[in-house]
């Protein structure tokens, strides 16, 4: 595996999002012969855009990419209907349209079973990694950025002082979607940023058991917080609203997730976690024009390379917790503190 540089309101209005299954992002909606475009991308979903995270991470860099000339499809579903998930991706696999698609969570068996049969078709699987010829599969190191939320979220949980909403209960949380190796990567990173800074406190995990059923996962925060939790880290996709909703409604504490959420709700999430699914994508498709890809390789993003990080609510974060989490990350990218991972 290697490590390369990036290129550089109620609940149910929050997530109601238009359900398309099938949804153009510039160049052509359907497939056929090559756009005018030089270059031409698609990414194929197992959600929809609306996420305010992971998927919208990744259009973004799409959208930047689209903005330099490459022709780009975003193929949206159901999350409840993986049979238009294979669909999808075998519709654009066998169109010979694409230089290039983009697939993520959710899609390893279809990708494993799709890709064998169409040798030249080149993809990028990101988040998750497949063993193919014809693929790049990207991962990023979640447990580097959730170090660093672990280190904020303590930090704010002791100090009453600068984090009023706090109340010093020696407890913090983690809302996680699935029990899943990834999302356990999120967890021991998140508990040893926590251990970093005080090895007595406690922190509480919670899975909704997918990544989508914002309620439970705003009925499972609130709960954390009823029990004493002072601050709770998202790591929930797009049930993660939810969380931040209950962290608003309870007058509490919480810590995004993929892309900046900070000012969903600007009195209580503290930070975000980002996972640089757009950079990474919009330096994919750089790398695949000039033909710099190892095909058959594992990439990582990790915070050496700018491919996770911390970015803060200032209204909410003083300058003193941003120094604690600024000498964390040095330690991190100087090889100082190595932090854990559940993945190989």
């Amino acid at each position: 595996m290697t490590r390369i540089p990036a290129r550089s309101a109620s609940l149910a209005a929050l997530l109601a999002v238009s359900v398309l299954t099938l949804t153009a992002c510039g160049g052509e909606s359907g497939g056929g012969a090559k756009s005018a475009s030089d270059f031409d991308a698609a990414y194929v979903m197992s959600d929809n855009l609306g996420d305010k995270g992971f998927n919208d991470s990744a259009a973004a860099g799409f959208k930047k990419a689209e903005d330099e000339g490459v022709g780009t499809k975003l193929l949206q579903a159901s999350p409840s209907d993986p049979q238009t998930w294979r669909q999808n991706l075998e519709e654009v696999s066998g169109s010979g349209k694409y230089d290039l698609i983009f697939t993520g969570p959710g899609m390893h068996d279809n990708l494993a079973a799709v890709a064998p049969q169409h040798p030249d078709q080149k993809y990028v699987f990101f988040d998750d990694e497949l063993d193919a010829p014809n693929v790049l599969s990207v991962r990023y190191a979640q447990n580097e950025g959730s170090y660093l939320a672990g280190i904020l979220a303590a930090t704010a949980s002791k100090d009453t002082t600068s984090f009023p909403l706090s109340k010093n209960t020696d407890k913090v949380g983690v809302v996680a979607g699935q029990d899943l190796p990834g999302i356990q990567d999120f967890i021991v990173g998140f508990k040893q940023g926590v251990a970093q800074v005080d090895p007595a406190m406690k922190v509480q995990v919670s899975f909704v058991g997918n990544f989508n059923d914002a309620q439970k996962a705003y009925d499972l925060t609130k709960a954390m917080y009823q029990g004493g939790t002072d601050v709770v880290y998202n790591v929930s996709g797009p049930a993660g609203l939810g969380i931040l909703k209950a962290a608003a409604d309870t007058g509490h504490y919480a810590i995004g997730v993929d892309s900046d959420q900070n000012s969903l709700y600007p009195k209580n999430v503290l930070a975000s976690m980002l996972k640089q699914i757009g950079t990474s994508v919009h330096a994919s498709i750089n790398q695949a024009k000039d033909g710099e890809i190892e095909y058959g390789k594992t990439v990582i993003y990790g915070l050496d390379n700018d491919g996770v990080d911390l970015v803060y609510n200032d209204a909410l974060v003083p300058d003193s917790a941003k120094k604690a989490v600024s000498d964390a990350r040095t330690d991190v990218v100087d090889g100082k503190v190595k932090v854990a991972s559940v993945l190989k």
